[in-house]
């Protein structure tokens, strides 16, 4: 969210509020996602993340956070609400003594649900007095732990679709095959994330195993924990291609692809695919993919989230391009339009300036 925090950075400014960006330090070992290791906005300040495996929970504490936050005094403070970072329940203990405004960036997604968990959200959601949801699914996430429905707004969380550069599919095709002339004429099956877990990799490897295809790739972009794994079951596989982490010049892949796959968690991945006009097959994703994709307008949906089901829906991307097409102009269409960029700074910066 480089291109969000230099937005808000310019525009709060101009109403009388200055941005401070705590943002975490990441160890060196650590792959995937990451933390950002540039500074972008005028008052950034990093700290160390602790972590400690509990049971099927993940304790962490932000050194630093609560004192920074006691230091400056904000008006606003705006924190991701893990009920597991210890550092949050000592914001909300400043929160009570110095009277600011405690504001979620609410993604609305739990990894281990369960009942302790939900009475734990169940006491700590009502300290919050905004939510930025990421989607509808992430309101009725907050509403459902004692949230009022005036305290929420949808943001629809998204990238910034004017940094994206498109391309000719064909030219696109062409700057691959220099990189991996393995592609060959095989159409393109494309995810781009990190590599986790939780994102499912495995669904889409065993669709191919059902599809049986000849004509296809299936085309991995990432780094992250569970790549080892990926590289293991992949072995010898001459249907599936691992590029590893590209940041810088990742936009090709997404132009010459026929369809961007996402069966696990994530979501912005979905945005970006969107704004390269590709069709989409998803899974829940993090919540957002009710709100981003609907079946047979821009892609299609995983309900199941089995196997035979995405192998399905990739069978129906390829055998009807003219279908796919049009999800693909739909895909961008709606990332230009009700999800765009500047629509969802508009939101935050509302919300936020109503609560000063």
């Amino acid at each position: 969210h480089r291109s969000l925090f230099m937005r808000l950075d310019a525009e709060l400014l101009q109403h009388g509020f200055e941005l401070v960006l705590l943002s975490g330090r990441e160890k060196a070992s650590t792959t995937g996602r990451v933390a950002l290791k540039t500074t972008i906005v005028r008052n950034q300040f990093e700290f160390e993340l602790d972590e400690w495996p509990v049971r099927s929970f993940m304790l962490r504490y932000q050194q630093g956070v609560a004192r920074k936050i006691l230091e400056m005094r904000p008006a606003i403070v705006v924190t991701m609400c893990h009920s597991g970072t210890l550092s949050e329940w000592q914001i909300v203990r400043l929160k009570k003594k110095f009277n600011f405004k405690l504001v979620a960036w609410q993604c609305g997604y739990e990894f281990n649900p369960g009942r302790l968990k939900n009475w734990i959200l169940n006491r700590f959601i009502p300290h919050f007095d905004h939510h930025l949801a990421y989607h509808t699914n992430a309101r009725q996430y907050a509403i459902s732990h004692g949230a009022r429905p005036d305290q929420v707004t949808v943001m629809h969380n998204t990238i910034n679709e004017d940094l994206i550069k498109r391309m000719p599919k064909a030219e696109a095709r062409q700057l691959l095959l220099q990189r991996h002339p393995e592609i060959g004429s095989r159409k393109i099956l494309l995810f781009v994330g990190a590599v986790l877990a939780e994102k499912r990799i495995e669904v889409i490897l065993g669709a191919l195993d059902r599809l049986h295809r000849q004509d296809v790739v299936f085309v991995l972009v990432g780094d992250g924990d569970h790549l080892p794994v990926i590289k293991e079951a992949c072995a010898g596989r001459p249907d599936v291609l691992l590029t590893g982490s590209i940041i810088e010049g990742v936009g090709p892949y997404f132009d010459a692809a026929e369809v961007y796959l996402l069966p696990g968690t994530g979501g912005l991945g979905i945005n970006e695919a969107m704004a390269h006009c590709l069709p989409i097959i998803a899974g829940f994703a993090d919540g957002s993919a009710d709100d981003l994709v609907v079946d047979g307008e821009n892609g299609y949906r995983l309900r199941d989230g089995t196997v035979e089901e995405m192998a399905d829906r990739i069978a129906k991307i390829l055998d009807h391009p003219e279908i796919a097409e049009r999800m693909g102009k739909t895909s961008l269409e709606w990332i230009t339009g009700k999800f765009a960029f500047k629509a969802f700074i508009d939101r935050i910066q509302s919300a936020l300036l109503a609560l000063a």
